[in-house]
């Protein structure tokens, strides 16, 4: 009979590795186990007894094993109570139900109704690369600040353009925009259980201007103060009616204080937003519902991504799918305005409108000779979008253009390819990148660009998409920046999927989605093969 300790190390380990098999030294295993390499090799032996996982150690030192884990968590438990109630011993089976600090009274209710559950919880997204940190202030790309929002909280959220009430439930401004109080909801937790506070906030967003990549674009905050436990003030250097657009935003999540400055190796993502990360491995991320959510609950139990790098040869970038473990014919829900791809010249030779112009028409596919200077350097995002505009162009210049991460900038870079998103909306996402993209000062009368951008924050919000376009329309005539195409997103999803609806990030609020029973079900299929069709028909 094994005992409720070894379950919460069991998993532990399926947090970390996922389903499936993975390479691993035995000192790896040991971190996980957080015990002697030694016991490590007694549980690895013991869990292989089980039917858990299996592991095939290979000699010598700081070799890599292959370990698999062939069963989830929860059914391990499963098999251990249904053992421990043969024998009628309902201690035993009480302190397994509620290993991992899990209520023992919803764990047993759960146990007794799952063999008769027929229905799907859980909606499966295939995804092409492994997911990178879930800290809100690292992260840039679109699916980790996609997810950081499932996870975590902001303290405004964007809905369908109106600001709503997130992690705070009220909020207040002074008359000259420059003071900005917010009122938080009471007895909000963190995943770990452990309470938010005014103090979380606080630390959250001097972690934020301590960021070496964002602390340009919230420079303008002065001071943030808690008065109780219950309201923060934000005060501004300056008044900035777009402000609470901006705490929309993934990264001005709010974590627990202990873990703004943790180390990668030891950071955890936990916030108190719906989902909480329940696996995190290079194959598998699930998210699970946050049953202590301190709004509405989601209404699907699970969403996992799970993870096949042979899948980016043939996935756009633009495209994601949902997928049920079931057959079931899709649907498509596309968005036009989710961003765009923009031409920097940040070199003064190329400043001029005859080569703006033939890059923009090569861009379009049109082919064009262009007389550029030799040796220039250029670089383009990690996206398919930049990647071909990139290649048209260096098919004209035989120079070749790095690669660069989203939202990361390379010094002394000629031409530049880069993606604008609207988050939360236009207006927001263009303020973000003109304040983020540092060499400005490098070809341009900053007294100039910072009046417009000035005009910019502080118009009321029915003029600020055309102040945008006045600023727009300056950057094209000094031929610094041209935008060279808006970026369409789609989503492909199973009829039975409701509630989706693409956002500013790109991807759905998982929180609404649900899904619709059939009347007629049909058997469950193998997910790998299904997703594997999807994205690469034969």
């Amino acid at each position: 009979m094994i005992n409720k300790r070894k379950l919460e190390l069991y998993e532990n380990l399926f947090k970390n590795l996922g389903p499936g098999t993975s390479k691993k030294t035995i000192t790896d295993i040991a971190s996980y186990f957080n015990c002697s390499e030694r016991h490590t090799r007694t549980l690895l032996k013991q869990m292989t007894t089980k039917g858990w996982l299996t592991w095939h150690p290979i000699s010598g030192r700081g070799n890599r094993g292959e370990i698999n884990c062939l069963i989830e968590p929860i059914d391990a438990c499963y098999q251990e109570v249904d053992k421990a109630t043969t024998t009628n011993n309902l201690d035993l089976v009480y302190k397994l139900i509620g290993f991992n600090g899990r209520d023992t009274a919803s764990g047993l209710w759960q146990y007794l109704s799952q063999t008769v559950t027929t229905t799907e919880d859980t909606i499966l997204v295939p995804f092409h690369r492994g997911i990178e940190w879930l800290h809100p202030h690292k992260a840039t790309e679109r699916t980790e600040r996609h997810l950081i929002s499932e996870i975590y909280q902001t303290l405004l959220a964007n809905n369908h353009g109106r600001l709503n009430g997130n992690l705070a439930h009220n909020w207040e401004v002074s008359d000259d925009k420059r003071i900005w109080t917010f009122y938080l909801r009471a007895e909000t937790v963190f995943h770990d259980l452990s309470r938010l506070t005014a103090a979380d906030v606080v630390a959250s967003f001097h972690g934020l201007q301590h960021s070496s990549y964002w602390q340009r674009l919230y420079s303008n905050i002065a001071r943030v103060e808690s008065c109780n436990n219950g309201m923060v003030t934000i005060e501004l250097k300056e008044p900035d009616i777009n402000f609470a657009w901006l705490l929309c935003r993934p990264e001005t999540a709010i974590m627990p204080k202990r873990l703004i400055f943790s180390s990668k190796t030891d950071f955890k993502a936990i916030g108190s937003g719906p989902f909480i990360l329940g696996v995190n491995s290079n194959k598998l991320v699930r998210l699970k519902r946050f049953a202590n959510y301190n709004q509405d609950n989601a209404l699907v139990e699970n969403i996992e991504f799970w993870i096949h790098h042979q899948w980016a040869k043939n996935k756009r970038c633009a495209e994601n799918f949902f997928f049920l473990n079931r057959q079931s014919s899709s649907y498509q829900v596309t968005n036009d305005s989710v961003g765009c791809f923009v031409l920097l010249l940040n070199k003064p030779q190329l400043q001029t409108a005859t080569v703006k112009q033939q890059l923009m028409t090569l861009f379009n596919q049109h082919p064009i000779t262009i007389n550029l200077p030799p040796k220039i350097n250029i670089s383009h995002e990690n996206n398919n979008d930049s990647r071909h505009y990139a290649a048209l162009l260096e098919q004209v210049c035989n120079n070749q253009s790095q690669e660069v991460k989203f939202g990361h900038y390379i010094d002394r870079q000629d031409i530049a390819i880069c993606g604008i998103r609207n988050e939360p909306n236009r207006v927001t996402g263009f303020i973000s990148f003109l304040k983020l993209y540092p060499f400005w000062e490098q070809h341009l009368s900053l007294k100039q660009f910072q009046s417009y951008l000035n005009q910019l924050t502080t118009a009321e919000h029915n003029q600020q998409q055309h102040q945008l376009n006045i600023l727009l329309t300056w950057l094209n005539d000094q031929h610094l920046m041209a935008i060279i195409s808006h970026e369409e997103l789609r989503l492909t999803v199973p009829d039975s999927i409701q509630g989706v609806d693409i956002n500013s990030i790109g991807w759905c609020n998982f929180k609404k989605l649900w899904i619709k029973p059939s009347a007629h079900e049909s058997k469950p299929h193998d997910i790998r093969l299904s997703v594997a069709n999807l994205i690469n028909p034969s």
